[in-house]
């Protein structure tokens, strides 16, 4: 059975037989929420604006389906929703022809161009999730052709839109203890995660919703449970990871970029690849619009343009996709916006080198060179997830381990030097999650604008436990004249270890009134968190040097922070704790703190010192002294 019916308006009659398959309803709610709609500025013997548009209509469909050949399919308007989303159309069409009666809609699909008598309608962009036909949702070639006007002006600066990624590649259950991300936090750039990366069409239909295609994002090397991290960490991004090869043969060429072509945004290159795939859809000489949707809607960006060859469809029962490899570099993608990317052919874009150094245990070391998209966040994610599969390569295992990581990133500004030392359940994320936010401390700070231009790592892990807790904290003596030195011992246990003793020294500043202080020693995490307690917005950053001092002030793992606390407020003036302020001069400048210039500490600092460790270690403990002129 097959339900018909006509539609004229202004032009010659239609004639529309739609298969029963498709819902009769969905017909019936095109059609009432279709109404008048003033036509695009379109060159309409081109283009095809949505009000020429009538359910029925026969078109055709190109993308590639096997290699690098263009093919052509068939496309039936089902209907138009006027004013799906705010000032956005959403036509609704129905596949057939090639394989796609087996595979639907395929994720890779994203950007192939539909075409009415010769004249472009627009690009396939979403579908239905377990839809029982080839049904897609095409976005207007109206809503993508300002992307060439963008691109006149663009300024390429490789900015793309701000925000916070490089937590996420931190393992869920470690955040909390990871040194970079607290960093984050205490700069105040921690939680700020772009919006609308995936642009979900939101189109109720019968209950179901036009999800955004996802595009193939080919990673190449890493295990099974390394490509599942990915899935994780990379989940409501609108990629879809599958592993791949590092890049394709000289016989896997995709030639000269037509509508309809594979193409790539390539994030990571190097010895490891990760190229995002979708389809061409209009060229205009070195300018191209791609996908239907964003890859990240990241705005004005400077991401690698590749040919993509298309080695298999995978036919999957939610949604299956083409099997794909970045092939030659073409140019540039300079837009990243709400219905398409876009960009010239031509020269490549600056990228961030990554170089990294592996040593597992007593194996020889292993290194691995990497160029990273110059994307904000997606810099710091992408680099971090790069780091994350070279020591996946590596270990070959998620076993307990101790890691001591360096690393060196290259600013405008200098170097920012790090070190950490840490004990991890999932190696290869943690120390990927690590120089993710460290990337991103620089890239998202709220003070200066500061590009990367390197990043240089040396990791070595050790695939055991290896940390010790803190379990006894003793002074010399009891009472302290101001002046003196206060000698701490602190015993620590090893995890399947004998006990280790440390100790270090405090000087008792000359000025320091009579009173009973707190000789507090903490792990470099427990120092942390104690800090923000203390300090509150004190401990905040005011300008891009006091960033780095708090890196610096943050400790590695394997420091151990002897402190002497007084019980009575302390202050920071503009980001600076000052620590020499008489103690009724520092009240008087608690009690009238005004954020922002003077904060009000819980409990002043009179001295402090530090202790190093072979391992991570933990806990925190107290003892209480007394300071007294006369004793």
């Amino acid at each position: 059975m097959s339900l018909g019916f006509s539609w004229a308006a202004g032009r010659e009659r239609r004639d529309c037989r739609v298969g029963a398959a498709v819902p009769a309803v969905l017909l019936v709610l095109a059609a009432a929420l279709a109404r008048p709609a003033v036509a695009a500025d379109l060159d309409r013997s081109l283009f095809v604006p949505v009000d020429e548009l009538r359910p029925g209509d026969r078109c055709v469909g190109r993308t590639v389906f096997s290699g690098s050949a263009v093919e052509e399919f068939e496309i039936e308007i089902v209907g138009v929703v006027r004013g799906e989303a705010p000032q956005s159309d959403l036509i609704i069409a129905r596949a057939s022809g090639g394989p796609l009666e087996k595979t639907g809609i395929l994720a890779g699909m994203s950007g192939s161009p539909v075409y009415l008598g010769g004249r472009l309608v627009g690009a396939i962009a979403s579908t239905w999730s377990f839809s029982k036909e080839p049904i897609a949702g095409v976005t207007p070639i109206a809503e993508m052709l300002p992307a060439l006007d963008l691109m006149d002006g663009a300024s390429r600066t490789g900015d793309g839109t701000g925000g916070t990624l490089g937590p996420l590649v931190v393992p869920g259950p470690e955040r909390a203890v990871s040194r970079a991300a607290w960093l984050l936090g205490a700069s105040g750039a921690a939680g700020v995660v772009p919006d609308g990366s995936v642009d979900a069409r939101g189109a109720g239909i019968l209950g179901g919703e036009a999800v955004r295609l996802p595009l193939p994002l080919v990673v190449s090397g890493g295990s099974d449970a390394f490509l599942g991290g990915v899935s994780g960490v990379l989940a409501g991004l609108g990629f879809t990871p599958v592993r791949g090869a590092s890049g394709g043969a000289a016989d896997e060429q995709a030639g000269e970029p037509v509508p309809g072509s594979a193409i790539g945004v390539q994030l990571v290159r190097g010895d490891a690849n990760w190229t995002a795939v979708g389809t061409l859809t209009h060229r205009e000489d070195d300018r191209v619009i791609a996908f239907g949707h964003p890859l990240f809607q990241g705005g004005e960006v400077e991401l690698p343009m590749v040919g993509a060859y298309v080695h298999a469809l995978l036919p999957l029962q939610s949604m299956s996709f083409k099997y794909a490899t970045g092939s030659e570099l073409l140019g540039t993608m300079v837009q990243d916006r709400r219905r398409m990317v876009a960009g010239r052919l031509g020269p490549a874009p600056k990228m961030i080198g990554l170089s990294l150094r592996v040593v597992a245990g007593s194996g020889e070391p292993r290194s691995f060179e990497f160029e990273v998209a110059r994307a904000r966040p997606y810099s710091a994610v992408f680099a971090g997830l790069a780091v994350a599969g070279a020591l996946d390569e590596v270990l070959r295992s998620v076993a307990p381990s101790s890691v001591e990581l360096r690393a060196r990133i290259s600013t405008d500004a200098g170097p920012l030097e790090y070190a950490e030392v840490l004990h991890t359940q999932s190696p290869a994320f943690r120390v990927g999650g690590e120089i993710a936010a460290l990337m991103d401390v620089v890239l998202a700070n709220a003070f200066e604008r500061r590009e990367i231009s390197s990043v240089s790592l040396d990791v070595a892990v050790l695939e055991e436990e290896r940390w010790a807790a803190i379990e006894r904290v003793s002074a010399d003596r009891a009472v302290y004249r101001p002046g003196e030195d206060v000698l701490v011992s602190v015993t620590l246990r090893q995890w399947q270890g004998g006990r280790v003793t440390r100790t270090a020294a405090l000087r008792v500043p000359p000025s320091t009134p009579d009173g009973r202080f707190v000789l507090r020693v903490a792990s470099a995490q427990s120092f942390r968190e104690g800090e923000r307690q203390r300090l509150g917005d004190g401990l905040r950053p005011r300008n891009y040097e006091q960033l780095l001092s708090l890196v610096e002030r943050s400790r590695p793992g394997n420091a151990l922070v002897a402190q002497l606390l007084s019980d009575g407020p302390g202050v920071s003036l503009s980001g600076q704790e000052m620590r020499s302020i008489p103690g009724r001069a520092a009240l008087a400048m608690a009690r009238a703190a005004t954020s922002g210039v003077v904060d009000r500490a819980t409990a002043a600092c009179v001295a402090e010192s530090e202790i190093r460790i072979d391992r991570e270690a933990r806990g925190t403990m107290d003892v209480v002294i007394t300071v007294a002129r006369d004793r």
